[in-house]
């Protein structure tokens, strides 16, 4: 019987450290990121009214945007330990999505340190899950 494991020593360097920082995007994801809550405000401002976008910006929308990407973060790491094809897709879409999300944050508001902290971790997480080394891992042993 296959034991789920949180990390995978045996996988490349490339693909463990993205597994790890998978699990640090979720866990700072749920302990509270103001970008992603001002940036659900302004993309439900884009397809709402100004007194909608409001309400609903006040509403449960910023929590479950959060809480499904901190999830997609999770079990992203989990699926990619244990080798699974969906695991690495869904960590990569989390982190492109990630990404874009603080690019975008990132034109609209002034520049600032934490920004930059984010955008470093972001573009970093792009960088160990789409090199060659974690592409060629994937191709070969993934299910």
């Amino acid at each position: 019987m296959n034991q789920m494991r949180w990390l995978n020593r045996s996988q490349p360097q490339t693909l463990y450290s993205s597994v790890l920082l998978c699990y640090f995007s979720a866990g700072f994801l749920l302990f509270g990121s103001g970008i992603d809550y001002q940036l659900t405000l302004d993309i439900v401002g884009l397809f709402a009214s100004d007194s909608t976008a409001e309400d609903l910006g006040d509403a449960l929308v910023p929590i479950v945007v959060t809480l499904l990407l901190g999830g997609a973060f999770a079990a992203g790491g989990l699926g990619t330990a244990n080798e699974r094809r969906w695991g690495h897709r869904l960590c990569a879409a989390a982190a492109v999505y990630s990404t874009l999300a603080t690019l975008w944050w990132t034109a609209r508001t002034q520049f600032g340190l934490g920004i930059l902290m984010r955008l470093m971790f972001d573009v970093l997480l792009l960088v160990l899950i789409f090199h060659p080394l974690s592409r060629n891992h994937r191709r070969i042993w993934f299910q």
